[in-house]
């Protein structure tokens, strides 16, 4: 399939634009049945993967498909650690005392930029109370993501 040369490419932009035109997938009926089906794109993107992409990210030619211990090894080998905790939901260290101190200072920060941030009140937030502020001063605006 992805090696079938310019005609190839000039259908799947034609099924393209159609799709992008109309919603709908052409319907070819000699056969009664989709191109898209005949061509079987996920099974040979797969084969593409497996026999061309994998080898070059691993140094090893695929067998089979590799089993979950090969890809805690292949993910040990890249840098990642398996670790399983049952805690709870947090586990990062956010109970460290260096993180629990850069915390309390962090809020510190924040209260004394609020005195020159906007207020929002109201069910729908549509109260808006503007900061008094010195001509010196300019408005602080919060941008959360």
């Amino acid at each position: 399939m992805w090696d079938k040369g310019d005609y190839i490419a000039r259908c799947i932009r034609k099924w393209g634009a159609h799709f992008i035109q109309t919603g709908e997938l052409l319907i070819y009926y000699q056969g009664k049945h989709t191109k898209l089906e005949k061509s079987r794109t996920s099974e040979n993107l797969k084969m593409y993967i497996e026999g061309t992409i994998f080898p070059k990210l691993t140094g090893h030619i695929k067998k089979d498909t590799i089993s979950e211990k090969t890809c805690r090894n292949y993910m040990h080998l890249w840098g990642y650690k398996y670790d399983e905790r049952r805690k709870g939901v947090y586990y990062d260290g956010h109970e460290r005392p260096d993180v629990v101190l850069y915390r309390k200072e962090w809020l510190k920060r924040m209260f004394e930029y609020q005195k020159f941030m906007k207020e929002f009140d109201g069910d729908m937030m549509d109260i808006v109370s503007e900061p008094h502020l010195p001509l010196s001063m300019s408005r602080v605006t919060t941008i959360i993501q």
